[in-house]
């Protein structure tokens, strides 16, 4: 029998659709900066407060789909470099299934404790109480409209068809807040508005399964009664939930201990820093949102090469791209908390910015072999890696936080965040025979280099102006001088035609 060669995505498909994700998570962060003040002062913050209670609640359940979205896309990724389009429908419509399932029975579960929730759990006062439940009874009407649309984006995802997800992405965010906006102004209350969120939600999810179905035309929902690879997405989900539980602790319980140990308002003194720094982090999931299904095409043996050329240039290009924003935050953040915050502020939370932006580096580079371990069929060892980081986590904050304060958190998190790295870049070498040999050797002394260069500069306008203002403005100029030296100098000119390309690319040429 003949083997049909594997179908593998182009490597400037892959940067145009990274480039996509980038300026669509750009757009959705500047929708928000300009609708949350209008939102909070429209509805009240006790009213606001409720809302935003109603999507993190929305945020744990759609928990509910067990990995199965992550699977899906691996799986089909897998099955579409082999050109096996039945099995693709049958795994398709399993995930359609299986996710339709746990939504129905995770919304129906919300709406009978709506009224525990919104009475019990919360203590809505009086005057929320029927609107906290109306709010929780939308709540339970979106969790199997999110899970399915789940389904429906890992399915394009593994179709590369990022132009598609991206284009209705940002379109509905703008509709959802600008509707919540103009419903909040004209003295609406929070429960229509978060209807109102759930029914921009559901178109999203009826374009993004109407794409699915031009792609699959062939797809029938409940066709069969068997549902094929229920049991191998379920093993292969089971780990991705429990990096996905564990990752949120990991995340918010420095801030949790340092409420408990300092005060609350050390806790917005290391909140505003920790979400400043962590910003630079939408470069890799941008990324990694397109590597995941073509790290998937390129499993087989006989893309072992192209797999290694992936991994590398991956990592490569993130350290390109993130080493100068890293070192803007650590010479001049303080500058810029000053001006944004005040120069009080500024003095207090500096120190955490600059600790941080070792483990944001860090952690900035994990997703590359996180991403790789989980399509390569390794999503135990993620899962492991967490488990494992958890006590340790909670012994450095339980001993940091007491002496240091926000300080001793930043450094519990940086210390959690480069032993994370570290372990995931082991177990790609080891498992995935993943290697950085090459990059050490030929591109790391370059971007070091850079680097240091880049840094030399920061600080010396650091020392010799006076100007906050001209500070950040001197230092966006040399990080901008060192992105056209990284062009000249670092970038392989066999890559630099690829790299041209993709914005022809942005300009509407077609996926393929």
């Amino acid at each position: 029998m003949r083997v049909r060669p594997a179908r593998l995505t182009s490597s400037s498909l892959l940067a145009r659709n990274a480039t996509l994700n980038l300026v669509t998570e750009g757009w959705i962060f500047l929708v928000l900066i300009v609708a949350m003040p209008k939102l909070v002062t429209f509805l009240g913050e006790t009213s606001f407060g409720l809302f935003s209670l109603a999507w993190v609640v929305i945020g744990y359940l759609s928990f509910l789909d067990i990995g199965v979205n992550r699977a899906a896309t691996k799986f089909v990724s897998d099955h579409l470099a082999e050109q096996d389009p039945d099995t693709i429908h049958k795994l398709v419509r399993t995930a359609l299934v299986s996710n339709l399932a746990l939504g129905l029975a995770g919304g129906l579960a919300v709406v009978l404790a709506s009224p525990y929730l919104s009475h019990s759990v919360f203590k809505v006062s009086g005057d929320l109480r029927n609107q906290a439940l109306l709010t929780f009874y939308g709540v339970g009407l979106a969790v199997p409209v999110l899970l399915m649309q789940g389904v429906f984006r890992a399915v394009l995802s593994s179709y590369q068809r990022f132009g598609r997800i991206n284009a209705v992405n940002a379109l509905v965010t703008m509709v959802q807040w600008g509707v919540a906006g103009v419903l909040a102004w004209t003295g609406h209350g929070v429960a229509l508005i978060v209807f109102s969120t759930v029914i921009a939600r559901m178109l999203a999810a009826a374009a993004y399964g109407a794409m699915v179905f031009h792609l699959l035309p062939d797809l029938r929902l409940f066709r069969t009664r068997s549902l094929h690879g229920l049991s191998k997405l379920l093993r292969f989900g089971g780990w991705v939930s429990i990096s996905q539980l564990v990752s949120p602790i990991l995340v918010y319980l420095d801030r949790v201990l340092i409420a408990s140990f300092v005060s609350l308002a050390a806790v917005t003194l290391y909140t505003v820093p920790y979400e400043v720094m962590t910003r630079l982090r939408i470069i890799p999931s941008s990324l990694v949102g397109t590597l995941y299904p073509a790290f998937s095409e390129r499993g087989g043996e006989s893309q072992k090469v192209q797999l290694q050329r992936l991994y590398e240039g991956s990592v490569r290009y993130l350290l390109l791209v993130l080493v100068p924003g890293i070192l803007f935050l650590f010479v001049l953040g303080p500058d810029l908390l000053g001006v944004w915050m005040g120069s009080s502020f500024a003095k207090q939370t500096s120190a955490v910015l600059e600790i941080l932006a070792v483990g944001v580096l860090a952690n900035a580079l994990a997703y590359v072999p996180y991403n790789l371990l989980q399509a390569l069929g390794r999503p135990d060892l993620p899962g492991k890696f967490h488990l494992a980081e958890l006590p340790l986590y909670v012994f450095l904050c339980a001993a940091l936080i007491p002496r240091w304060g926000i300080a001793g958190a930043a450094f519990a998190s940086t210390i959690r965040l480069v032993l994370d790295s570290a372990l995931l870049f082991w177990a790609t070498g080891k498992y995935c025979q993943c290697s950085l040999g090459n990059f050490w050797v030929s591109a790391f002394p370059r971007i070091l280099t850079l680097g240091c260069v880049l840094g030399i500069a920061l600080y010396a306008i650091r020392l010799v102006f006076n100007s906050p203002w001209a500070r950040l403005g001197l230092g966006v100029l040399a990080v901008g001088i060192c992105l056209l030296a990284t062009w000249v100098f670092i970038v392989d000119n066999r890559e630099k035609p690829r790299i041209s390309g993709v914005l022809r690319m942005l300009l509407g040429q077609s996926a393929v």
